[in-house]
């Protein structure tokens, strides 16, 4: 009887949830196009990745050009051949590059910093065959260490450096003579010259290791605020319209409750000689306020601004409490609970939103078809942990990209957006949500929550 009231309310309310995907923003455009477009982009990795690679090609375009010109205006051009075989090698590196890059979704830190790694070799190997540091396109070493700076940590920047120093030391004394980019003047002068640019070199690569990577570090950290804002801009926004589709819902489910109510009361009266029907009616009677008491709660829930309120409550009674209701809507459902490592006296900040995202992350693992669920409970100095592990059919891979982020469409007994719900709940009491596969299968989901700061005290 309990599973086919809670696929009757799902199917009541299903249309009207899936209303949510049409929503509109301030800015008239769809909700659901937020999250298509975003999933449509490409890894941020990959783009820096190309444009990587489209900096290589312009300098070796600038370089092949120089060749070009030589090979137009000199008669020996036999001397030319070693720097354009360098510039064909790395060319074809580069193209080899670029095809292995459209296999891949993402590029890793390590494949980044090993691209650079062959920038700074195969630019050395090409200022060796055309005059060493005497040729002025020397100075493209110091360009993977502005990239490195600009996308990767300091420790890489420092190795990509510390790699283009030692390729720019070495071209001072080991290189292939090549005339046509020498300086002009006396030995003594060539080599001031020379050694002059290097200390540029050193000078200038220390500040990038030094200051660019620091300022580009709090850029990427602003940014990644501002997108951690935007996104929860958009889940309130979107839990928002879900309030007043919520709010409205209820009170026009009302009427046709309150019409139930009356048939009841009509069927009681004429049934009143039949005791046969006496225990149907009393379970309709029951499912009737059941309802309307349900509804209550949803409307009263639906206001938006009340969610907000926060009290401080006791952690262990008030799960228990949390625990012993949805244990009383599922009678059948088998749990065992574990509190040995949970602190007493311990206090958490809640409102009434946070025992809705529990109960949905239990009913997740119930609906899991999972023969038992283990709730372990345990408390540190500053937090408390709620682990919901279940031994279902567990989550498909390309799932955990979804959860907590947007509405899961692949759910097949829930509404596919009671988890992204919960996560923006407990997100807001300053906690988080995360799910995991166990090896031995089910998923396991793992609540974080702040303990009350006078609690710590």
């Amino acid at each position: 009887m309990d599973r086919m009231n809670l696929n009757e309310t799902r199917q009541t309310v299903a249309p009207v949830l899936g209303a949510v995907s049409s929503i509109t923003l301030g800015d008239k455009t769809p909700l659901s196009l937020y999250y298509g477009q975003r999933d449509a982009m490409p890894h941020i990795s990959k783009v820096q990745f190309t444009q990587l690679l489209w900096i290589r090609g312009f300098a070796l375009a600038g370089q092949a050009s120089v060749l070009i010109y030589f090979y137009l205006t000199i008669s020996n051009v036999a001397v030319l051949l070693p720097g354009a075989l360098g510039i064909t090698i790395l060319s074809l590196v580069t193209a080899a590059s670029s095809w292995q890059s459209l296999r891949v979704e993402a590029v890793t830190d390590n494949q980044l910093t090993l691209q650079l790694g062959i920038d700074v070799v195969g630019w050395s190997a090409i200022m060796y065959l055309t005059g060493g540091a005497n040729n002025p396109f020397v100075s493209y070493l110091l360009v993977p260490i502005i990239v490195s700076a600009a996308v990767l940590n300091q420790r890489n920047t420092i190795l990509i450096a510390l790699a283009a120093l030692v390729a720019y030391t070495l071209l001072l004394r080991y290189h292939q003579p090549f005339g046509l980019l020498a300086p002009m003047g006396t030995h003594e002068k060539m080599q001031s010259h020379t050694l002059g640019m290097w200390f540029n070199f050193l000078f200038s690569a220390a500040l990038v290791v030094t200051f660019v990577t620091k300022m580009a570090k709090t850029m990427r950290e602003r940014e990644s605020r501002e997108a951690r804002y935007r996104e929860h801009r958009l889940q309130d926004e979107q839990i928002h319209a879900i309030a007043t589709i919520a709010a409205s819902t209820a009170h026009e489910l009302g009427t046709p409750l309150n019409a139930l109510s009356l048939i009841s009361d009509e069927l009681r009266h004429l049934a009143q000689n039949n005791p046969e029907l006496q225990p149907v009616l009393n379970e309709l009677d029951e499912r009737v306020d059941e309802c309307g008491h349900i509804l209550q709660t949803l409307a009263n829930k639906a206001e938006f601004d009340g969610l907000k309120r926060q009290s401080r409550v006791a952690a262990k009674q008030w799960i228990e409490t949390q625990l012993m209701r949805w244990q009383n809507k599922n009678p059948a459902a088998a749990i065992t609970i574990d509190t040995q490592q949970l602190s007493p006296n311990i206090q958490i900040s809640v409102d009434q939103t946070l025992g809705a995202a529990l109960e949905n992350i239990l009913n997740n693992a119930l609906e899991a078809d999972s023969d038992r669920i283990e709730i372990s409970l345990a408390s540190s100095k500053s937090e408390l942990s709620i682990e919901v592990r279940d031994y279902g059919c567990g989550l498909r891979e390309e799932l955990f990209t979804q959860i907590g982020i947007t509405t899961v469409d692949s759910s097949t007994n829930g509404l596919g957006i009671g988890i992204m719900l919960s996560n923006a709940t407990i997100n807001r009491h300053g906690g988080t949500l995360t799910y995991h596969q166990p090896t031995d299968g089910g998923t396991l989901a793992k609540i974080t929550l702040p303990l009350s700061s006078e609690a710590n005290t």
